[in-house]
């Protein structure tokens, strides 16, 4: 299980790491990091990389981590159902399914749909006697392995070397792997469509025109340069995911943090001031990937027009049409598409709309105290009041 005293020492040593990189809103982006990191919002993290033991989330064994109740709604918020959601994908080139990361419901969900997706529409004798190519397209794996994932899923490799090479993510065995080994076992192709953290990094520290520094063999495991630039829907759903982080900073699971050790703040108070990095190359960095997951669909519609693609990938890269889909557009003019939105909630009867406009095509409401964060939380406000 995640202990509460494992997130305090993330904070820790994010704070002293970032203390000698001359990085400002150093709390700011450490907060917005461990957010990430424990409640899966998918915005900065390619900066915790000087942190790389800290960068992503640690396993979980807690049995509470199962999945739990959803229900199902239009992005208006009618009620709806999964049937309504798998008939619609027929209308459309590709499905952004825009998941919490530390959701078992939703990774339950996201398995269940590209199962019943290649059902209806993939498998022999679908689709009206007219199969289309179903394929799968993952954040969660990057372009730079995608010779590997290639090669497991032809049985040229074994699973062992296949995950040795591919970087999967933390929670890769209960999260993604069913969704892999359905393409596997059915034939399949997933597209490992996210940027190169390595390059995303580069952006968030020294700017997007620093990746006209790479050779060509690099720049091509990225959308090309230079990729697009960020909405202005875009940059709001960014600086208000900003705020709503500021006003958590100095709480966790909504207890105030105790002040920081005396020795963290002797390093905190020795800190260099700079400029360097600063919060706008954080947005260019998040862009690269939505430009790259985006330009990874594309050029996979472009091979196969009659394909139906799904694409899974953090909720904010998808949730109200900005992001990767206004990117697809930019590189694939008139691809038909449709979003549907896996969001935990208090209650999955209740339905949230959006602060503006609409989810997406779809929202499934999953119960938030099925996540790592609450799982996480519910023990860290049990030992406040032991």
């Amino acid at each position: 299980m995640i202990r509460g005293n494992e997130q305090d020492l993330f904070a820790q040593r994010c704070r002293v790491g970032f203390a000698f990189q001359q990085v400002p809103h150093r709390d700011i982006i450490c907060s917005m990091i461990r957010r990430m990191v424990f409640a899966a919002l998918p915005l900065v993290l390619p900066l915790a990389s000087a942190l790389r033991a800290q960068d992503a989330p640690p396993a979980v064994t807690d049995s509470a981590y199962v999945a739990g109740a959803y229900r199902v709604f239009t992005g208006a918020g009618a009620p709806a159902s999964l049937d309504a959601i798998i008939a619609e994908m027929g209308r459309h080139q590709v499905v952004f399914v825009g998941e919490t990361h530390d959701d078992p419901t939703g990774h339950m969900l996201e398995a269940a749909l590209l199962q019943r997706a290649y059902e209806a529409y993939g498998a022999e004798g679908a689709n009206g006697g007219a199969p289309r190519p179903v394929g799968l397209s993952v954040e969660f794996f990057e372009r730079d392995v995608q010779l590997m994932l290639d090669e497991y899923l032809a049985d040229l490799i074994t699973e062992k070397s296949f995950r040795a090479a591919s970087r999967p993510w933390p929670r890769y065995e209960t999260d993604y792997r069913p969704m892999i080994e359905f393409a596997r076992e059915h034939g399949l192709s997933v597209i490992a469509a996210n940027a190169p953290r390595r390059y995303v990094t580069r952006v968030g520290m020294h700017g997007r025109e620093s990746l006209n520094d790479l050779s060509p063999e690099a720049r091509r495991t990225l959308a090309p340069v230079p990729y697009g630039q960020p909405s202005e829907a875009y940059r709001r759903q960014w600086i208000q995911t900003i705020a709503e982080v500021m006003e958590e900073e100095g709480t966790k699971c909504g207890l105030p943090i105790p002040a920081p050790a005396e020795g963290e703040a002797a390093v905190q108070a020795r800190a260099p001031a700079g400029t360097h990095a600063g919060m706008g190359n954080q947005l260019h960095s998040q862009v690269l990937w939505d430009a790259t997951m985006a330009h990874s669909i594309s050029l996979a519609l472009a091979a196969r027009p009659d394909a139906l693609v799904l694409h899974m990938v953090g909720g904010f890269h998808v949730e109200r049409g900005t992001g990767t889909p206004e990117h697809l557009e930019a590189y694939r003019a008139g691809t038909s598409a449709m979003i549907v939105l896996l969001r935990p909630v208090e209650d999955v009867d209740v339905f949230e709309p959006a602060p503006e406009g609409q989810w997406g095509d779809f929202v499934i409401q999953t119960d938030q105290a099925h996540t790592l964060e609450a799982i996480e939380c519910r023990e860290y406000l049990a030992k406040q009041v032991r």
